[in-house]
């Protein structure tokens, strides 16, 4: 008995549009393959440049003959892409944009891995000009902060509980989040017996892009 798979892509370009839908099957089961497994889940994709293969691979959970299937994957970010490997982490022809999902026929040969840009390398000790209540942050201009999400952790001066997330939307501006992505966090007041940011302070920034993806088998 096979599972049956059904799926529905719609796009809208300005005033063209274009609507897809399809149904099919998995492969039938067999006493090698007795399931129709599935792997559904989240990560923050880093940066991976020198291994082989490059990035991380999608987990395939209890996943085991079937081979993959098709992968739903969207980049949670709402400032820096995602990158998906088709053929093993080792050519990255996949970029998907902020806020983005593709739906991708993944074929029998490879798994799929993520990363994020080589463009975005992590930077360590970059100064902060000024930060607000509201989450605002103002870098310096050495070293070069990059465009892009990144987890911001402070290097010397002011620290706080737990890692931050730093939405930087230029060269020298983002906005400050609690690890929700959602919650402003205010850098100048600092928590408890700990100061907030100023001047002094300098932050390591490890850059990510955030996902959600399902993987079917075959």
């Amino acid at each position: 008995m096979a599972t049956n798979i059904v799926g529905s892509v719609s796009l809208s370009y300005g005033s063209h549009s274009h609507d897809e839908s399809f149904t099919t099957t998995t492969a039938t089961l067999t006493d090698a393959n007795p399931f129709n497994e599935y792997a559904a889940g989240s990560g923050r994709a880093l940066l991976d440049v020198g291994s082989t293969p490059q990035g991380d691979l999608l987990s395939k959970g209890a996943m085991t003959g079937g081979g993959e299937g098709l992968l739903l994957i969207k980049n949670d970010n709402n400032i820096g892409s995602l990158l998906v490997s088709m053929d093993g982490g080792n050519n990255w022809d996949i970029s998907i944009p902020a806020k983005v999902a593709n739906l991708i026929s993944v074929g029998p040969d490879h798994d799929a891995y993520v990363k994020i840009p080589d463009s975005q390398a992590n930077v360590s000790n970059a100064d902060v000009v000024s930060v607000t209540t509201a989450g605002a942050i103002v870098f310096g201009s050495s070293p070069t902060v990059h465009v892009g999400t990144a987890i911001m952790t402070a290097s010397s001066g002011g620290d706080f509980a737990d890692d931050l997330i730093v939405e930087i939307d230029t060269a020298t501006t983002g906005t400050v989040f609690e690890l929700d992505g959602t919650t402003k966090k205010d850098l100048k007041t600092g928590e408890g017996t700990t100061s907030g940011y100023d001047t002094s302070t300098t932050v390591n920034l490890v850059y990510i892009a955030r996902y959600r993806y399902t993987l079917t088998e075959a």
